[in-house]
């Protein structure tokens, strides 16, 4: 792939109030609360978010953005906390910029949505991964991309395991 012909779209797109926002640091630490619904699977949504900070962490390094992941065990010392919820009729994830100064990322909270009987959608473990792989482009600084591929994009793309080159340019421009 190569990078889209709509890439100025998605650097607008990523924008707010027409600038750029970006963690000031090298390391953004994450808390991940406990899962208090009742499933089965918490552990393997727990696995899920560990290997979305591991992929988005071998990307950034691999592509010498400044900044990384790392997982924290207390809420008090996160940047990022990801909060577990019955996912809802419109979103199955949703990040929320709990404080920016001057465009700077302070603090972010995530919600990732569980499998919810009344909701008429459709959460699977596929679909779990990709909402944690698109909400933590969100908490980098990212904003809707414009082709299918893109990490970004909406409608969410099931099958996409690894941010794409229009993420990783608009990722680039961002950190630069």
């Amino acid at each position: 792939m190569t990078i889209s012909k709509n890439i100025s779209e998605y650097i607008e797109n990523t924008k707010v109030n027409k600038k750029f926002i970006k963690w000031n640091k090298s390391t953004v630490y994450l808390y991940i609360t406990e899962i208090t619904t009742a499933t089965n699977l918490k552990e393997y949504y727990y696995n899920e978010v560990r290997k979305g900070i591991t992929t988005w962490n071998k990307v950034l390094s691999e592509n010498n953005i400044p900044i990384k992941f790392e997982q924290t065990e207390t809420a008090k010392s996160a940047d990022i906390i990801i909060h577990w919820v019955k996912v809802g009729r419109v979103f199955e994830g949703m990040c929320k910029y709990l404080s920016i100064i001057n465009n700077e990322i302070k603090k972010v909270s995530i919600e990732i949505g569980l499998e919810n009987e009344y909701s008429g959608k459709n959460t699977t473990n596929e679909s779990i991964f990709f909402t944690i792989m698109h909400e933590l482009g969100h908490s980098l600084g990212l904003g809707h991309g414009v082709d299918i591929d893109d990490v970004m994009y909406v409608p969410h793309k099931k099958n996409i395991s690894k941010p794409s080159e229009n993420d990783i340019y608009v990722l680039k421009e961002i950190y630069k």
